[in-house]
């Protein structure tokens, strides 16, 4: 407890110096001139803004639990009919990722690299904070397609970087995670000013080999050889074995730290948001005992959810009778899983369906599913072994068993769930009949900010910025 509270010192001394950088929202960091701050730091203030964002109400609550269509919105409905969604919904969050987070990060590699630490040490923390940005690159290749990413820190040379192709994105986030993760050695000290395992290092091995498989995973259906490459090098690496290796973000009680949908809803009296009649429906076919640990009961003791993508006056009426998220998951505390056990079961489920490793396909899958129920405080082994007997394994339908368990062991992950849903096309969703488009939006439009400033290296990617109907690379279906 008390390393953790030191962290979070060093968090309110890093938003203090933060906020003091009005200049702070350029894109790119000048590698000569780093700040004058310590490196922990700018550790601890990374990982705050990259995990604060990915949960907060814009990327989480009003895009990815929207588009994955487990909760919907029960007034101001227009991001659920995808009306309105143009190049300054994103631009805060990719500025800020870029800025507050990889620009952080790289100051603070140039920084231990120069610290005069041990060798051992220096290795250890640098290649933590290349898992760490490789994790923010990934989040945004993951909504944008195509983003800067070779030029993207280098302003001396680059002030307007160039876009990198998604898949050059991700041939270099998985070399990156390669070399990182093989060059951990638990035998040299780990990251000061880490607030997701202490600075752990065999913690941050595992870390890095879950993220390795997640992230050649991805791109399966264009570089099956590339995939399997880096899901067995990911395997001998060794993967998360069981909950306890989960990354997890945790926030804090102090409103400055705290859970940002907790903000939304309890500090900013936003309301709007109601879990959807899909989940709630869906969950009661199964059976499913995570619907209480993800639902609070409505005005009449019952979970009913909200038809998704209803406009405003309708679902305005529904509201007083639909339930709302619970309160565990709007909690100041509740954290914000970055990577989870479950995650690299299902992975590897489909890893060996795919003939890539080999295994019992379905054990992997009951694992995914007794590990995701067991995180979210189900722990009676006998009813869980009934809901699988229920809801078993189809071999034949893999894509399918997965996708729908995937979908429900992602709740409260919006981002990632999209990414998912997008890739294995399950469970199988649908615009609504008052959708603004023709479908579910298959990226983020791109920033308001690089249509107006990066104009000539953004139409080299793409001469529509603002078609959410534009996939991103790696989404094939």
């Amino acid at each position: 407890m008390k390393k953790i509270n030191k962290f979070f010192f060093l968090l309110f001394a890093a938003i203090a110096f933060v906020s003091c950088e009005d200049e702070l929202l350029e894109l790119n960091v000048d590698p000569n001139n780093p700040t004058d701050v310590p490196a922990a730091n700018l550790i601890t203030q990374s990982e705050f803004n990259l995990y604060q964002r990915a949960h907060s109400r814009n990327i989480n609550g009003e895009w990815g639990m929207l588009m994955v269509q487990q909760w919907a919105q029960n007034e101001y409905t227009q991001e659920q009919r995808y009306e309105g969604i143009d190049g300054s919904f994103f631009d805060a969050a990719f500025q800020d990722v870029y800025t507050n987070t990889l620009r952080e990060l790289q100051v603070a590699k140039q920084m231990i690299s120069a610290s005069g630490l041990p060798a051992g040490t220096i290795a250890n923390q640098t290649a933590m904070i290349d898992i760490l940005m490789a994790d923010g690159f990934m989040f945004l290749t993951d909504g944008f397609g195509a983003i800067p990413y070779s030029q993207a820190l280098n302003s001396v040379d680059f002030p307007n970087p160039a876009y990198d192709s998604q898949q050059e994105v991700y041939m270099g986030i998985l070399e990156t995670l390669d070399n990182a993760t093989a060059s951990l050695d638990a035998s040299s000290s780990g990251l000061d000013g880490d607030l997701i395992y202490g600075g752990d290092v065999s913690s941050w091995k595992k870390f890095g080999a879950s993220l390795l498989l997640k992230a050649a995973m991805r791109v399966v259906d264009r570089e099956p050889g590339t995939t399997s490459t880096y899901v067995n090098k990911a395997m001998s690496y060794g993967v998360f074995s069981d909950n306890s290796d989960n990354a997890m973000f945790n926030f804090d009680s102090d409103p400055a730290l705290s859970n940002p949908l907790y903000v939304d809803n309890a500090l900013n009296n936003r309301d709007d948001f109601c879990v959807s009649e899909l989940l709630v429906q869906t969950l009661e076919d199964m059976g499913d005992p995570r619907l209480a640990e993800f639902a609070a009961l409505n005005i009449f003791g019952e979970y009913r959810g909200m038809p998704y993508g209803l406009p405003d006056g309708p679902a305005f009426d529904l509201k007083a009778e639909c339930s709302r998220p619970s309160d565990r998951v709007r909690s100041a505390t509740a954290p914000h899983a970055i990577m989870t056990y479950a995650e690299v079961e299902f992975f590897k489920a489909e890893a060996i369906e795919r003939d890539i490793i080999s295994g019992d396909a379905e054990q992997a899958f009951e694992n995914g599913v007794e590990a995701s129920m067991n995180q979210w405080g189900i722990a009676d082994s006998g009813a869980i072994d009934n809901y699988l007997d229920d809801n078993g394994y189809d071999s034949d339908n893999w894509a399918q068993s997965i996708g729908l368990q995937k979908w429900l062991a992602l709740y409260m992950n919006g981002h990632e769930a999209w990414a998912e849903q997008r890739r294995l096309d399950y469970p199988n969703l649908s615009a609504p009949s008052d959708a603004a488009i023709s479908g579910i939006p298959l990226s983020f439009p791109y920033p308001l900010s690089e249509q107006t400033n990066n104009t000539s290296n953004l139409t080299d990617v793409t001469t529509s910025p603002n078609d959410l109907l534009d996939p991103v690379w790696w989404d094939v279906n």
